[in-house]
């Protein structure tokens, strides 16, 4: 749990907290305030352990007596021990709807699956990845102009509240514990930079859907032209097309202009209007001249030399 939601959560529980874990394989600005705000407060500060490294945690963990744990965007499963350590048990804010999207970057797989709502879970922990009993939910609408960055800070928003709201029923140990359905379950591996690779013969819809789940801080949706890496930042659906898109080959682009860059897709065409060559310069659509891209250039999802 990084960012201007920790931040949040560390200031609304802050009576009643008594240490913060924070990764060790994550470094940033967002860490080191998570760091500072806990030890404004007076609460200890740990670090997240290696994986061969638990007993010595453990050892600091039981000595803080904790009566219940908060689990938020941690990259590590919890083991039992830890799991059975609090009296009241181990809570998580999952980014995402559960049990339907179980597993790691869910925000972002939601995004790449175009659906139109998602949310956060808030649940018991157990020994499995994201089955506990469920506590409650919240859910909102992911937008066509939403991406990775305005999704998660709604996520965000929606956690704390949806915390604060259940966290006394939580303490009083009344708050609902409804089984999830397996039946509907589906698990979502975590994310590569390689998942970023463009394919032209997608639709439009799905090429414009990986472009906004993948935006920074993520390594972003990529094709090549020639040998040059070019990542997509910010593309368009096209609702109309050039005269001819149907038949021209998907990834050639068929026209140039203030507007973007219009590149044939399996089912019409998308407009890129921002982008950014070999992780260099990022160019807005009215600077795309400079790189030489011109009708009849091709996009590929590999080097060609």
């Amino acid at each position: 749990m990084l960012g201007e939601s920790a931040i949040e959560v560390l200031s609304r529980l802050d009576a009643s907290l008594v240490g913060v874990v924070v990764p060790t394989n994550r470094t940033g600005p967002d860490v080191e305030r998570v760091k500072d705000a806990a030890r404004r407060s007076g609460v200890a500060v740990l670090a997240q352990p290696g994986r061969t490294r638990l007993e010595r945690f453990l050892e600091h963990l039981k000595a803080l007596s904790p009566d219940i744990i908060v689990v938020w965007s941690y990259s590590m499963i919890l083991p039992l021990e830890i799991i059975k350590l609090p009296r009241l048990g181990c809570i998580n804010l999952h980014g995402g709807i559960l049990p339907e999207y179980r597993g790691g970057h869910v925000m972002q797989w939601a995004i790449i699956n175009g659906e139109t709502e998602t949310g956060v879970t808030l649940h018991y922990i157990d020994e499995s990845i994201d089955t506990g009993p469920i506590i409650a939910k919240s859910e909102f609408p992911i937008g066509v102009d939403d991406d990775g960055v305005s999704v998660q800070k709604k996520l965000g928003e929606s956690g704390v509240a949806l915390l604060s709201e259940w966290w006394q029923k939580i303490i009083e140990q009344t708050a609902p514990k409804l089984l999830q359905d397996d039946a509907v379950a589906h698990y979502y591996r975590l994310l590569t930079p390689d998942d970023g690779l463009i394919d032209w013969r997608w639709t439009s819809v799905e090429i414009c859907n990986r472009v906004r789940a993948l935006v920074s801080p993520r390594p972003g949706a990529f094709t090549f032209l020639g040998a040059n890496k070019v990542t997509v930042h910010r593309a368009k659906h096209c609702k109309k097309t050039m005269t001819g898109i149907a038949v021209a080959a998907p990834g050639i682009v068929q026209r140039v202009s203030e507007d973007g860059l219009l590149v044939v897709t399996g089912d019409g065409a998308v407009n890129i209007t921002e982008f950014e060559i070999n992780d260099g310069v990022v160019a807005s659509s009215k600077e795309f001249s400079g790189f030489e891209i011109k009708p009849g250039s091709l996009f590929t999802n590999a080097p060609v030399v």
